[in-house]
């Protein structure tokens, strides 16, 4: 007798199985959707104050430099004069009014463009030289070699 009833009983406990399974998933899903509802609001909340903070923005101060010109070809060419001459790089700044990190980035441009270039070097070279000399002097011969 409990033979034939073997099949109904393992029938309900698998129905009464699914059941709870279909019961505890229904409760996750409702507790994600709860979260995800929450952590929605939150962003929904973020976004309302940035545009409340980008329709009134703050004004910002920010501080006045003076505005510098860089080096034209004349404090360029007095630079490289010096150079030329012997002087360190602190005096070539001082005298030029700029910062010494300036005088030697312009140094190693200028070497860069005499490796680069030997014949415009020495015609730049001579140039230079003719244009040390004095009005109606005539460049030495040691000038005009490049020194």
């Amino acid at each position: 007798m409990v033979f034939p009833l073997i099949p109904y009983i393992l029938l309900t406990l698998g129905l009464a199985a699914s059941l709870w399974m279909f019961l505890t998933l229904k409760r996750e899903i409702q507790n994600q959707a709860r979260s995800h509802r929450k952590r929605i609001e939150e962003m929904a909340a973020l976004l309302r104050e940035a545009q409340e903070i980008a329709q009134n923005p703050e004004p910002v101060l920010s501080p006045v430099h003076p505005v510098r010109n860089g080096f034209n070809l004349n404090h360029r060419i007095q630079a490289v004069r010096m150079l030329r001459r012997g002087e360190d790089l602190s005096h070539i700044a001082a005298a030029l009014g700029a910062t010494q990190k300036e005088v030697e980035l312009l140094i190693r441009v200028h070497q860069l463009s005499a490796l680069a270039s030997p014949a415009a070097s020495f015609a730049a070279t001579a140039g230079a030289s003719t244009a040390d000399s004095g009005p109606g002097e005539e460049p030495t011969e040691a000038a005009a070699q490049g020194n």
